[in-house]
């Protein structure tokens, strides 16, 4: 399991760099430093000083005192893992090997129900972990259409007869995969798994229909959040979409919710109001 966050400081910096759609170049003469440098802070070869952080975080529109502590590596969550909950069976995978996701097998402890979110690779893993849990899999749920969270949905949906369903914002990026999901999350919906509920919330950003899952002790991102920063966006107004959605979407919710994101350790909506430099609370 998770010893570090998936996004260091370099990773913070250049996803709000990037998100803005700044040239190193140009960050680097905002705040007083070279595109050399920038390239270093973001290639973590570098830390700068605390007082070239606080024009970092000036010029980028982070929280400073949490972009220093991001270089600092002072916050890791308590939780990586996720904790237990009245009712629910939650089981996170870490899939893959040198690029790693989080899957997970979601049940319901009353009826023995159980859907997969997010069944991104390892597909012997992922059913030799069903079996093992003694769970019912009855529906595949996709937080969004990247390669790297649906490449084992194929053999997965084989194996368990499970239908899939996603956002119909994202069914363009499941490519040759498209022919195996069978119905849409849709923002509004709510998602029965046993006797769990889940409203499926729109938090796009990251793709266009990128969805969470949400109940009310815990959250399934996707890539819209990460411990300590957000999932990556490549333009000003994909960027303010994806903040904006998850401070209200997932950051309004209660501060002990859990929240289980699509890479990295888990995180709670309390560890995140106080530690994401994304974020002024």
């Amino acid at each position: 399991m998770y010893t570090q966050l998936e996004d260091e400081f370099g990773d913070v910096v250049a996803k709000a760099r990037r998100g803005q759609e700044m040239t190193r170049a140009a960050l680097a003469d905002r705040v007083g430093l070279t595109a050399g440098d920038m390239a270093k802070i973001e290639d973590y070869e570098l830390v700068p000083a605390a007082d070239a952080i606080e024009r970092l975080a000036q010029a980028l529109g982070l929280h400073p005192g949490k972009l220093q502590a991001s270089a600092a590596q002072a916050f890791f969550p308590r939780n990586p893992a996720g904790c237990s909950m009245a009712g629910a069976q939650v089981e996170m995978m870490v899939l893959g090997s040198g690029f790693l996701m989080n899957g997970y097998i979601v049940g319901c402890a009353a009826t023995g129900q159980a859907a997969i979110i997010d069944p991104g690779f390892d597909a012997d893993k992922i059913l030799q972990r069903v079996a093992a849990s003694g769970l019912t899999v009855e529906q595949i749920l996709l937080t969004h259409g990247h390669q790297d969270h649906i490449s084992a949905l194929a053999e997965i949906g084989r194996a368990t007869g499970a239908p899939a369903r996603i956002h119909s914002g994202d069914l363009a990026l499941t490519g040759s995969l498209a022919a195996q999901i069978a119905g849409e999350l849709a923002a509004g919906d709510v998602v029965d798994i046993g006797q769990l509920r889940f409203a499926v919330r729109s938090t796009p950003g990251h793709t266009a229909g990128g969805v969470s899952l949400v109940h009310e002790e815990m959250a399934f991102v996707g890539d819209a959040l990460f411990a300590g920063s957000l999932g990556g966006t490549r333009s000003v107004v994909n960027y303010r979409m994806q903040h904006q959605a998850v401070a209200e979407k997932l950051l309004a919710l209660d501060e002990e919710t859990m929240l289980f994101p699509g890479h990295g350790p888990a995180t709670t909506v309390g560890e995140e109001k106080m530690h994401n430099p994304f974020f002024d609370f």
